[in-house]
C-alpha cells in the first residue's frame, strides 16, 4: 500500500480538499454546524428505516420490542433534527458541555488526590479540570446560534487537521 500511496496523487487531493472544506467551515461555522446536524439527522433516519425493516423481516428474533423501540427512536430523533437543525446543533453542543463538566470535575478530584499523595504535577491536572469546567459553563450558556457555530468550528478544525495529516502521510510515503 505504501508504494501505491506514494505514486498516487489521491492522498494529496483528499488532503487539500479536506483543508479547503475545513477552511470553509471555519469561515462559515453556522452553515457547517447546521450541515453537520443535518448529516447526523439523515444517518439517524436511515438507521431507523433499516432497523424497522430488519425488525419486521427478522421476526423470529427474541427482542422484537426492543428492536422496534431502537428503530423508532432513531427515526424520530432523525426527523426532529431534520426539521429543527438549530435545535439539534444546540443539543449536540449541550452533550459536549455535559461531558466537559463531568470530565472537569473528575480531573479536579484526581488533581486533589495527587496533591494529597504528594505527586508534583497535580497543578496541571487541576488547571485542566478547571478549564474543562469553565468551557462547559461557557458552552452551556451559549445562545442557540453560538451553539451551531461551535459545532461548525469543531468540524472545521477537524477537517483542517485531517487534511494536513493526509498531506504529511503522503509526503512521508512518497519519499
Amino acid at each position: 500500500m505504501a508504494g501505491v500511496a506514494g505514486k498516487s496523487p489521491w492522498l494529496t487531493i483528499e488532503g487539500l480538499l479536506l483543508i479547503l472544506l475545513g477552511i470553509a467551515a471555519l469561515v462559515m461555522p453556522l452553515m457547517a454546524g447546521l450541515a453537520a446536524t443535518l448529516v447526523f439527522a439523515w444517518i439517524l433516519i436511515l438507521t431507523g428505516m433499516i432497523g424497522l425493516i430488519s425488525a419486521f423481516a427478522g421476526r423470529a428474533h427474541a427482542h422484537l420490542g426492543w428492536s422496534l423501540a431502537s428503530a423508532v427512536i432513531a427515526l424520530a430523533v432523525g426527523v426532529v433534527l431534520l426539521v429543527y437543525p438549530l435545535a439539534g446543533a444546540v443539543a449536540l453542543t449541550t452533550i459536549v458541555s455535559v461531558y466537559l463538566l463531568l470530565d472537569g470535575i473528575a480531573l479536579i478530584g484526581l488533581a486533589l488526590d495527587h496533591r494529597k499523595r504528594g505527586i508534583s504535577p497535580w497543578g496541571w491536572l487541576l488547571a485542566s479540570g478547571v478549564i474543562d469546567v469553565l468551557l462547559a459553563a461557557v458552552i452551556f450558556f451559549m445562545s442557540a446560534i453560538s451553539s451551531a457555530v461551535f459545532i461548525g468550528v469543531m468540524v472545521g478544525i477537524s477537517l483542517v487537521f485531517a487534511g494536513v495529516a493526509l498531506l504529511l502521510v503522503h509526503r512521508a510515503v512518497a519519499r
